[in-house]
């Protein structure tokens, strides 16, 4: 008796989820690294949606990020990286499936779309 109460309250949940819809779409999934060389201390992914786009965003979920890699990529789109908060300092392009690394920190990201 519960199965089937139960299977009817997850089927209605369902049908309200998919009548609702979600226009945000993801357009990067980049992974960040703890360590230099994307290949020690996984961070987790990260992924980047429409409502992100051109938007300056701080790495704040992680602890100290030495590499970013990026996994998928809409085209079109390029991801820039940063050793700092500024906006105005060296932005660092991540090519896709490549590593962009080094010895200092990055701080924050924007995805742009290419012109």
């Amino acid at each position: 008796m519960h199965y089937i109460t139960a299977l009817s309250l997850i089927a209605s949940l369902l049908g309200m989820v998919a009548a609702t819809g979600n226009s945000v779409r993801r357009y990067v999934q980049l992974r960040a690294w703890g360590q230099p060389g994307c290949r020690a201390s996984n961070l987790g992914e990260e992924g980047i949606y429409s409502d992100y786009i051109g938007l300056y965003m701080p790495f704040s979920n992680y602890n100290i990020i030495r590499s970013v890699s990026v996994e998928s990529v809409e085209s079109g789109y390029t991801l820039y990286i940063y050793r700092n908060l500024q906006y105005h300092s060296e932005r660092i392009k991540v090519p896709f499936i490549k590593c962009v690394s080094g010895e200092h920190e990055y701080k924050m990201y924007i995805l742009v779309y290419d012109d």
